[in-house]
């Protein structure tokens, strides 16, 4: 499973815009919580394809 944080998520439409994007490249069981700015989901992405899905979705990943 994977987890990432996402900056600028705010709302139910965030979350979709998320989930769809990442479902795009293969990822399911997609859970996107604008309250908390994470997002899990299940498959094997590289990194380079979640940063690209939040990027497309209009996001950027959390940077610690």
């Amino acid at each position: 499973m994977g987890k990432i944080s996402v900056s600028g998520m705010h709302c139910k439409h965030c979350e979709m815009l998320v989930t769809m994007e990442l479902e795009d490249r293969g990822a399911t069981d997609v859970a996107a919580d604008s309250a908390s700015g994470t997002v899990t989901f299940e498959g094997d992405l590289t990194p380079e394809q979640v940063e690209e899905a939040v990027k497309a979705a209009g996001f950027e990943l959390a940077r610690s």
